[in-house]
């Protein structure tokens, strides 16, 4: 049976817009995922909380950015630290 957990990447482009972009790196490392995601978390919202839309896109996206970080965290082996499947 295969695993039902997912793959997480941080990815860095280089370019002088982001039409230009070029990817010059990737990494799977967990440690590096992790640190890149836990800097994203920390950062405060962007402020436009005035728009609904805006709003629900900035928690949607830190909900994701959660789920990756509590995956990312190593298994305690008790059997409580994986969410319940659906």
């Amino acid at each position: 049976m295969g695993s039902s957990r997912n793959s997480s990447f941080i990815a860095v482009y280089r370019g002088r817009t982001a039409s230009d972009a070029r990817l010059v790196a990737v990494s799977a490392d967990p440690a590096l995922v992790a640190t890149v995601v836990g800097q994203i978390l920390a950062v405060h919202r962007s402020g436009a909380a005035d728009d609904p839309v805006v709003d629900t896109i900035d928690r949607v996206r830190r909900h994701g950015l959660r789920l990756i970080q509590r995956e990312l965290r190593p298994s305690t082996g008790d059997g409580h630290d994986r969410e319940p499947r659906p």
